[in-house]
């Protein structure tokens, strides 16, 4: 066939490859040394081989640690939130619990019956009148 089409100028669909495998050739009887050089090869097809260069593979292999790196971080850091919220809650609730105790206490401390008894003791009495005294240039008022 490549006799045919080589007036033509027309090319066969097949590779002038340096391994090709022609199956309507007549079979020769080879031995195991001349199978050597099929050892690792994908005789089923013609298309080439597609590699990764090799220089592309380090690459890859930082990139993938500096993933995992970050993918580390996140998950450091995710964990340092959920104590610092623990600890903000806990924070909170003991806040919350001293404010309601103050406030209590400043309730029994400014109890009118308790004033009273306070002021007995320390032999305090009821004023004859009251005189209240303005500012400067302010008037007093009924």
């Amino acid at each position: 066939m490549n006799r045919i089409l080589e007036g033509t100028g027309v090319r066969s669909h097949r590779s002038k490859s340096s391994f090709s495998l022609n199956l309507h050739a007549p079979r020769k009887r080879r031995g195991l040394a001349d199978a050597k050089h099929l050892v690792g090869r994908d005789v089923g097809s013609n298309a080439p081989r597609r590699r990764i260069p090799i220089w592309l593979i380090p690459g890859f292999a930082v990139g993938a640690v500096f993933a995992a790196l970050a993918v580390t971080h996140v998950r450091v850091e995710l964990i340092d939130q959920g104590y610092k919220r623990y600890s903000a809650v806990e924070r909170l609730q003991a806040l919350e619990e001293e404010q309601r105790i103050l406030t209590a206490r400043l309730g029994e401390l400014r109890d009118p019956a308790r004033l009273a008894t306070l002021a007995q003791k320390l032999g305090l009495s009821r004023p004859d009148r009251i005189i209240a005294l303005a500012p400067p240039g302010d008037e007093l008022r009924p």
